[in-house]
């Protein structure tokens, strides 16, 4: 990848990372975690929140592009 690539996905990812929804997503997810007995349990969520968050996002620009 190169350092303009390295620079949008940062940029990207830090911009979710701000957001109410994904700090919501991220409690949610870390409360089940810990509950569930992972290992853990903070940063799981925080990747799961994150794919999560960063699949929906493709998945509405993908549907975009179909119409």
């Amino acid at each position: 990848m190169e350092v303009t690539d390295w620079r949008e996905v940062v940029g990207r990812i830090s911009g979710i990372c701000v957001t109410g929804q994904f700090k919501r997503l991220q409690s949610e997810l870390e409360d089940l975690y810990r509950r569930g007995g992972l290992v853990e349990p903070a940063a799981q969520a925080y990747r799961d929140a994150l794919l999560a968050i960063l699949a929906e996002e493709d998945e509405a620009t993908s549907s975009a592009k179909v119409h």
